[in-house]
C-alpha cells in the first residue's frame, strides 16, 4: 500500500465520541486526577488537527519515513506553565488547571516515553510557573494563544526543549484536547486545556509529535478489504478506500483513551528508532512459506514483533501481538487482543490494516486485531495466517503469492445397488505453481447428522481431456467414494491444494433418499400334529422393495402360557402368487414349525427385516392368535409302600395306579423318587402297565394302569417315596403328583462271631501267624460272611487281609442252631521279630445290617 505513504494526511482527532461510554477502569497512580478536579465531558466528534508542523528544514537529511537521523537520545527540558488568560481570574485558572495535576501528567508522559525508548528519552521539568498572566484570551485560537504566551515568556524552540502550557476550558477552541507545534527538531510547544482523565494520554500523544511522529491512522474501505493497491492520480485501486485519521486506537498516536496509553506501534518504533533496534525481527522478502512466533509487543525483549516484505509490491508490513501486557492492559482485550498488522504511512504516520475496513461510526473500534484461524492477504497476494493467539505468544505463517490451485468438481453423485449406497466425488485439480506434478484436493463431507470430516485425496488419475484443454502434463484426476449409511443430505466441498495458495472449487449437496420398509403378511397361525407330536405353524411372505430379489430375514415372536420365544428364519420359500402380484422375482415365503406340549393361548407376531441400504426400517407383518384346549393332568394314587427283602437285598415296593384321561387306553410313565435317610434322592422311571380292574370300573376306562415297582435301598432308616404320573397326551396340563408315603425300615443285627486263637507256626518255609475263629450274619444264617483281619507289625506297619468265614464249624452250628459254614483260619507270614497285634472284624451281608462287628484282638511275641 505504498500509496498510503504518499497520500496519508498528518491530522487526527484527539477527541472522544460522545456516544462512547466512559470506561470504569481504575486510573494508574501516574494518571491520577487531583481531588476536586472533575473529568471533562465527552466532546462532540469534530475532527481537528492536533499537530501543526512546518516544513522540514532544507538541510535535513531526507528519508522516506522519518526525519529522525539517529536513534533518539536525551532529555527534553520542559517548561510547564498554567496560563491565566486575560478573560480569566487567578482563581478560575488554578481551579481548572492545578499545577500538581499538570506535573503528574508530565511525569507519566516521561515514564511512558522512557519505556518506549529503553530509557534513552525522557522529559524533565526545568521550570514551572503557576497562573502566568497573559494578554491572550480564551476566545482566541490555539495558534494565537501559543504564539502570544511564547513571546511573553521569551521562549524559542531548540533541540530537546519543550514548552507545555495549560489554559482553562474543557477543550481548546477548535475542539481539540491538545495540540503540538514543532519546528522540525525534537521538542516543541504543547497547549493543553484544563486537567481531566484525558490529560495524561493526550499529553503523552503530543510528546510523540514532539519526537517527530505523526498519527496512527487506519485504512477504511467501503468494500471492507484489508489491503489495497495504489490507483491512478495518487488514489487507491479501490475507489471506496480512504484513510481514517486517528483510526488506530491500539496506538498512543491514534485516538486517545480515557486513562490508558497503549504501546507505540512497530512502524513508529522504526521511524523513531526506538528501543535497542532488535525488537522487530525482519522476516525479509517472503519467497517461501515460513513460520514466526510473536511475543506481546507491550512487553520486553528482542524479536517480539516481526516485519516482512511483499515479494511483488515491495511493501513492508509489521506484525505485533497486542495482548493485555504492560501499557496494553485494559485496551488489548476482546477483538483488540490478537495480531495487529500495519504499515508505515506518509509524513511519519502509520496505517492500521484491520480484519474489516468497513467504515465505523465514532472513533473507536474493538476489532482491530487479527484472531487465530484468520488470514490476512496483501493486495499483491502474500498471506499471513494467524495460527494461534494467547496472552504470551502468537504464531503466524507467511506464504508468498503465486499461482493458486486449479481444478473443478465434475460430479457428486449417489450410486445405489441392492446391497449398498455409495457417494462418489470426481473431478480434476493441479497446483498452478507446479502444473506437471500431481497434487491433492481436500474434500469436506458433511453427513446428515451434521458432522463434517475432511479427507485428503490425491489428484493422480489420468485425465487426458484436462491435459489437452489446460495445456498441462501429468495426471490430475481425482475420485473418492464414501459409504452412505444414512438417508438425508450430504454436502461436499472441495479445495484444490496449491503450494502457494489453495482454491475453493465449490460445494455440492445431494440427498440420499431412504427406501421403504419391507412388505409382507403373516398369513396364518395354526396347530397340527406331526409324527405324533403337536406343533405350532406360522406361514407368510415378506420382501424388501429396495432389494426385491433378495430373500430377507423374518423374526417371529411366540407368546404362550410358559413365556415368550424368538425365532429367526429367512423368507426363502416359493411364493409365485407374491411375485406375480408385485412383479418381482426371487423366493419370499416363510414358514415356522415349532413343538408345543402345553395348552393355552398362543400369539405369533412377525417382522420383516430390511436388507436394502438406507431402508426406513423393519416392518411389522402382523400378529395372529390361537387357543389350544388343554387336557387335564393324569389321575392316580399311591396305594402303599412296603419293605420287601430278597436274599441279602432290601427293596421298597410302591403300589398304585395312574391314567391320562386324554389318552385313556395308554399305560403312561410313572416316575418314583425315593429320599433316603441321608437326604439323597434317587429317581426311577416305570410304566403303569399292570391290570387294575377296580380303576377301570371306577373311571369307566380300559387298559392297564396299575404300577408296583420295587426300588432297591441300602441301610435302615426312614424313607420317603413320591410318585408322579407323566401324561402322554399332546396338550396335557402337566405331570401329576400321585402321592407321597414315608416308611421306617428297621436295621438287622450286626454279625456275631469270635476270635478263638492266635499262634505262631514255624516250618521250612518260615514262620506264620495263624488266627482261628468264626462269624455269621444273624439276618442270613446260612450265608458265609466276609471277615477282615488287620495286623500291626513290630515296626508299626499295618496290613490288611480279607477272607470269608466259610470253614465248617459244626460246634458253632450246634450251639447257635444255624446252618452253613462260618469258621475261618487265616495265616499271615512273619518277616521280623517282635510284638504283633491282630484284630478281626465280621462284615454283614444284609443290606439293612446295623453295622460290622469286631470279633476280637490278640497280641503275640515272635
Amino acid at each position: 500500500m505504498n500509496i498510503l505513504r504518499r497520500t496519508a494526511l498528518a491530522v487526527s482527532v484527539i477527541v472522544l465520541s460522545s456516544a462512547l461510554p466512559q470506561f470504569a477502569f481504575a486510573a494508574p497512580a501516574d494518571l491520577s486526577v487531583p481531588a476536586g478536579v472533575s473529568a471533562v465531558a465527552d466532546p462532540g466528534p469534530v475532527p481537528v488537527d492536533d499537530f501543526v508542523r512546518p516544513d522540514v528544514p532544507p538541510r535535513h537529511i531526507e528519508s522516506e519515513y522519518t526525519y529522525v537521523d539517529q536513534p533518539l537520545a536525551g532529555t527534553i527540558k520542559t517548561t510547564l506553565v498554567t496560563v491565566k488568560l486575560a478573560d480569566k481570574t487567578v482563581e478560575e485558572t488554578n481551579a481548572a488547571v492545578p499545577m500538581a495535576a499538570a506535573q503528574a501528567s508530565l511525569s507519566a508522559a516521561s515514564a511512558y516515553w522512557s519505556t518506549q525508548t529503553v530509557g534513552r528519552v525522557n522529559m524533565s521539568l526545568i521550570k514551572a510557573e503557576t497562573a502566568r498572566p497573559s494578554a491572550a484570551r480564551s476566545t482566541q485560537s490555539p495558534n494565537e494563544i501559543v504564539d502570544i504566551v511564547s513571546r511573553e515568556l521569551g521562549w524559542t524552540q531548540t533541540s530537546y526543549t519543550a514548552l507545555v502550557m495549560y489554559i482553562p476550558g474543557a477543550y481548546l477552541t477548535n475542539g481539540a484536547a491538545g495540540m503540538a507545534f514543532s519546528n522540525g527538531s525534537v521538542g516543541g510547544r504543547i497547549i493543553m486545556p484544563q486537567n481531566g482523565r484525558l490529560s495524561t494520554p493526550v499529553l503523552t500523544h503530543e510528546f510523540g509529535h514532539a519526537l517527530g511522529l505523526d498519527h496512527a491512522n487506519s485504512l477504511q474501505c467501503g468494500s471492507g478489504i484489508s489491503d489495497v493497491a495504489p490507483g491512478p492520480y495518487g488514489g487507491f485501486a479501490d475507489s471506496s478506500c480512504s484513510i481514517k485519521t486517528y483510526g488506530d486506537n491500539l496506538d498512543v498516536m491514534g485516538i486517545s483513551h480515557y486513562d490508558f496509553m497503549p504501546a507505540i506501534g512497530a512502524p513508529f518504533w522504526e521511524m523513531g528508532r526506538f528501543g535497542n533496534g532488535n525488537e522487530i525481527a525482519d522476516a525479509g522478502t517472503v519467497t517461501a512459506t515460513k513460520s514466526l512466533t510473536l511475543k506481546p509487543w507491550a512487553g520486553t525483549g528482542a524479536a517480539r514483533a516481526a516485519k516482512f516484505t511483499d515479494p511483488k509490491s515491495g511493501e513492508v508490513y509489521y506484525l505485533e501481538l497486542r495482548a493485555p501486557v504492560g501499557y496494553d492492559v485494559g485496551k488489548a482485550i476482546g477483538g483488540n487482543r490478537g495480531v495487529k498488522i500495519s504499515q508505515q504511512g506518509s509524513g511519519n504516520s502509520s496505517i492500521l490494516l484491520p480484519p474489516s475496513t468497513f467504515p465505523i461510526s465514532g472513533n473507536y473500534s474493538s476489532t482491530q486485531a487479527w484472531q487465530a484461524g484468520t488470514t490476512f492477504k496483501t493486495h499483491a497476494g502474500t498471506k499471513v495466517t494467524i495460527d494461534s493467539v494467547s496472552d504470551t505468544s502468537a504464531t503466524v505463517t507467511l506464504r508468498p503469492p503465486g499461482a493458486p490451485g486449479i481444478g473443478a468438481i465434475d460430479a457428486v453423485e449417489l450410486q445405489r445397488d441392492s446391497s449398498a449406497v455409495k457417494l462418489v466425488v470426481r473431478g480434476w485439480a493441479y497446483d498452478g505453481a507446479k502444473p506437471a506434478e500431481s497434487s491433492d484436493v481436500h474434500v469436506y463431507l458433511k453427513t446428515p447428522d451434521g458432522v463434517e470430516r475432511s479427507y485428503a485425496v490425491p489428484a493422480n488419475q489420468p485425465r487426458p481431456d484436462v491435459n489437452s484443454v489446460m495445456q498441462v502434463t501429468g495426471q490430475h484426476g481425482y475420485s473418492k467414494t464414501f459409504d452412505v449409511t444414512a438417508a438425508g443430505p450430504y454436502r461436499v466441498c472441495v479445495y484444490a491444494m496449491g503450494s502457494v495458495e489453495n482454491t475453493y472449487l465449490g460445494c455440492r449437496t445431494v440427498t440420499a433418499e431412504a427406501s421403504p420398509p419391507p412388505l409382507g403378511v403373516l398369513d396364518s397361525f395354526s396347530y397340527a400334529v406331526e409324527s405324533g407330536k403337536g406343533v405350532l405353524k406360522a406361514r407368510g411372505w415378506a420382501f424388501d422393495a429396495g432389494a426385491s430379489s433378495a430373500s430377507i430375514p423374518v423374526h417371529i415372536y411366540l407368546s404362550g402360557p410358559s413365556g415368550q420365544s424368538a425365532h429367526a428364519l429367512t423368507a426363502n420359500g416359493s411364493r409365485p402368487d407374491v411375485n406375480s402380484v408385485f412383479s418381482i422375482s426371487g423366493a419370499h415365503g416363510f414358514s415356522l414349525s415349532t413343538p408345543v406340549t402345553q395348552g393355552g393361548r398362543y400369539t405369533a407376531c412377525a417382522y420383516g427385516l430390511f436388507v436394502a441400504p438406507l431402508s426406513q426400517g423393519n416392518s411389522f407383518l402382523g400378529c395372529k392368535e390361537i387357543l389350544l384346549p388343554a387336557t387335564p393332568a393324569p389321575a392316580g394314587f399311591v396305594d402303599s409302600v412296603s419293605l420287601r427283602k430278597v436274599d441279602t437285598k432290601a427293596y421298597l415296593s410302591v403300589s398304585g395306579w395312574t391314567a391320562d384321561l386324554g389318552s385313556p387306553l395308554a399305560s403312561i410313565p410313572v416316575h418314583v423318587y425315593v429320599t433316603s435317610p441321608d437326604g439323597s434322592v434317587k429317581g426311577q422311571a416305570f410304566t403303569a402297565d399292570r391290570p387294575r380292574a377296580d380303576v377301570n370300573s371306577a373311571l369307566g376306562i380300559t387298559g392297564n394302569h396299575g404300577f408296583e415297582p420295587s426300588v432297591e435301598i441300602q441301610g435302615a432308616g426312614t424313607y420317603r417315596v413320591c410318585a408322579y404320573g407323566i401324561p402322554v397326551s399332546l396338550l396335557a396340563e402337566g405331570n401329576s403328583l400321585l402321592g407321597c408315603r414315608s416308611i421306617n425300615v428297621p436295621a438287622t443285627p450286626a454279625p456275631v462271631g469270635s476270635f478263638d486263637s492266635l499262634v505262631v507256626e514255624s516250618g521250612a518255609a518260615g514262620s506264620v501267624l495263624v488266627s482261628k475263629g468264626w462269624a455269621y450274619d444273624p439276618a442270613f444264617t446260612s450265608a458265609s460272611i466276609p471277615v477282615h483281619a488287620y495286623l500291626t507289625a513290630p515296626d508299626g506297619a499295618v496290613s490288611a487281609v480279607a477272607f470269608t468265614a466259610d470253614v465248617p464249624r459244626p460246634d458253632v452250628n450246634k450251639v447257635m442252631g444255624i446252618p452253613g459254614n462260618h469258621g475261618y483260619t487265616v495265616s499271615v507270614p512273619l518277616a521280623q521279630r517282635g510284638k504283633y497285634t491282630l484284630c478281626t472284624w465280621g462284615l454283614a451281608v444284609s443290606s439293612l445290617s446295623a453295622g460290622v462287628t469286631q470279633l476280637g484282638c490278640r497280641a503275640i511275641n515272635y
